[in-house]
């Protein structure tokens, strides 16, 4: 596991709340300007320097278990949605999607899931041109190691960065940037609803939701360098509408063991949070 799980190791992650449905002239917009605008050197190793030192979803999954959550299968995004997706971006988003429920299932030991929810990253994965990046050994690699949860995520893991390396050298930062955003904004969901019955969680793992301001301006830093994108564009819109609200400074209370938050803004939190998530997988 690369060095971001140590800033994860002291998360939690992982509730539904509606939103509207894009119109389909909208989405076929996002479709038709798939293509990134060239990006210069510069921009490139900018970018790619954000993204390494962003998680993977898989990486991400692990908040949840430290988090000592219960697993609760309704929180995840249903497998049969993946025919819901049409357009390269949404495919792009729901693959970091899945593939932090596939972090969530594995770390829970639910076998029968996990090998659902790999399906759904498996076929996306081709959907979106990273067949070289995911490619057969991997997922042979992956059903040798389904009962071993340790080995099953470290090889998921190495797929990503080696996903991202692909994506990074075929100057398609935009599909890097957007994975990483979906499972990101997924991992945040299920952490918003980690508690009892789905409920909000307490506020040990609030304040770990709170670290997350960090990570969240890594990604609006890379998302500012992709051009040309709508989707990215629209994903960034929603994400700076979450940095407004999450201010760890001003929601923290206290310091050190003590510490708490201020429940009514850490509500607003958690209502964007589920706003972004019924957005990203809609």
């Amino acid at each position: 596991m690369k060095n971001t799980i140590a800033l994860f190791a002291v998360c939690g992650l992982f509730a539904a709340c509606g939103s509207e449905q894009k119109p389909a002239a909208e989405e076929t917009s996002h479709a038709e300007a798939a293509e990134v605008k060239e990006m210069t050197e510069e921009d490139l190793a900018e970018a790619d320097q954000m993204i390494k030192q962003m998680p993977s979803p898989i990486e991400m999954a692990i908040l949840v278990k430290h988090a000592g959550g219960e697993y609760n299968s309704s929180l995840l995004n249903d497998v049969k949605h993946i025919d819901d997706y049409v357009t390269t971006g949404k495919k792009t988003v729901n693959m970091g999607v899945y593939s932090a429920d596939v972090g969530y299932t594995s770390l829970y030991k639910q076998t029968q899931e996990t090998v659902f929810y790999l399906n759904n990253v498996r076929k996306l994965s081709d959907a979106i041109g990273l067949t070289d990046a995911f490619d057969q050994a991997v997922f042979d690699r992956v059903e040798a190691n389904i009962e071993n949860r340790d080995s099953l995520l470290h090889i998921l893991s190495g797929a990503y960065d080696v996903a991202n390396e692909y994506l990074k050298q075929n100057n398609r930062m935009n599909t890097s940037v957007l994975m990483i955003a979906g499972g990101w904004i997924e991992s945040m969901y299920l952490a918003a609803n980690l508690g009892a019955d789905g409920g909000r969680p307490e506020d040990i793992i609030s304040l770990r939701i709170l670290e997350q301001d960090v990570v969240l301006d890594k990604i609006l830093s890379a998302m500012e360098l992709i051009k040309d994108d709508p989707l990215v564009d629209e994903f960034k819109a929603k994400l700076i509408e979450l940095d407004k609200h999450l201010i760890a400074k001003e929601i923290r209370v206290g310091e050190g063991e003590q510490a708490t938050v201020d429940q009514g803004k850490m509500k607003e939190v958690f209502e964007k949070i589920d706003e972004i998530r019924a957005w990203a997988v809609a």
